[in-house]
């Protein structure tokens, strides 16, 4: 719109030029110029090829930068469509994601869209873009247990919304530990472990045993509770028990919650031999040993063992210890477990 603009204003322009060319003088001129000889002709028109050629390069001159804004618009639009693309899947959770950008502000942007999670707040319904607005709804269903389908979405199951669907299925039976379990590498480990601690419920110990780097604290106990249980009850020797639990990673604490576990049908003397062979191997295992003892009411035994121990250490026990001497009773789950 602007050029044509500019060709009629130039036109008209180089037009009135001649006119009043014309009409002050009629005379005609000829010359050489550059080795070049030019014909006999008005004056008029010799004022108005110069101006002519200028319209003719200032519009080569502006058709030139046009086309380059075009080509930078065209860039920043292809852009702006990986762009949305991307927020979509960062709404999305996918993980792995290396976009290319031609302009730099979007290269900036990008890199941190790339590298980002984004939970957006729930007053967040709708912004526009069709594939944005799509990412919004899942994330709603999902998040409100919904039975959706991720399919159309070619998402993987590492994928943040993917995991979640997936815990979502879990919990309404739709999705068998067992099949979890036999493909850990598609599920992801966060699935595999909330799939194994309904598994342990009612597996073999073998069965178990088999998938035991899934062991999180939560399901570790729900096993322990079930050594000599009634109900689904396994049966395991403290010297199995002292391999298994050696070969995780546990804390002080996680010691403590083990031995509550145990205590629901393990037989005491299994419960503090097992405690004991692992405190002798472990410092960590010592606090869960305490607890066990005074549990128990093996008082003797835990104060003797305390009064072995620096100044500094177990200050906990030690004031239950006290209180005990004092003859202040009380449960000793009250100090350890919140």
């Amino acid at each position: 719109m602007q050029l044509k603009r500019y060709t009629i204003a130039s036109f008209i322009f180089i037009i009135l030029t001649g006119i009043a060319t014309y009409s002050i003088t009629k005379e005609t001129v000829s010359f050489d110029l550059l080795g070049g000889h030019f014909p006999n002709f008005p004056v008029a028109f010799w004022v108005v090829v110069p101006v002519a050629l200028m319209y003719f390069m200032s519009l080569l001159h502006m058709l030139f930068h046009t086309l380059i804004g075009s080509l930078k618009l065209r860039k920043l639009e292809r852009d702006n469509e990986k762009m949305l693309a991307s927020l979509a899947d960062t709404l999305l959770g996918v993980s792995g994601r290396n976009s290319t950008y031609k302009s730099e502000a979007y290269k900036l942007m990008g890199k941190v869209i790339d590298n980002s999670l984004l939970m957006p707040y729930e007053v967040l319904r709708e912004v526009g873009d069709e594939k944005i607005d799509e990412a919004l709804r899942l994330l709603r269903d999902v998040k409100a247990k919904k039975k959706v389908d991720l399919k159309k979405f070619t998402l993987s199951q590492t994928a943040s919304i993917s995991i979640e669907n997936n815990l979502n299925r879990l919990e309404r039976g739709e999705l068998a530990a067992d099949e979890v379990l036999s493909r850990i590498d598609t599920y992801g480990e966060i699935v595999a472990k909330r799939a194994y601690e309904s598994y342990i419920k009612t597996a073999s110990v073998g069965s178990v045993l088999k998938y035991k780097h899934l062991f999180s604290v939560t399901s570790l106990c729900q096993f322990l509770e079930r050594i000599n249980s009634s109900n689904n009850g396994v049966e395991m020797s403290s010297e199995e028990l002292f391999s298994l639990l050696q070969g995780l990673k546990l804390t002080s604490k996680d010691y403590i919650d083990i031995s509550v576990a145990m205590s629901k049908n393990m037989i005491p003397e299994q419960r503090i031999r097992l405690l004991e062979m692992l405190s002798e191997t472990n410092d960590d295992a010592m606090e869960g040993y305490l607890y066990t003892l005074y549990d128990l009411q093996m008082i003797d035994t835990a104060n003797e063992i305390l009064t072995n121990t620096s100044k500094d250490d177990y200050l906990i026990f030690k004031a239950y210890r006290d209180l005990k001497r004092a003859n202040k009773h009380y449960d000793i789950a009250l100090f350890l477990r919140s």
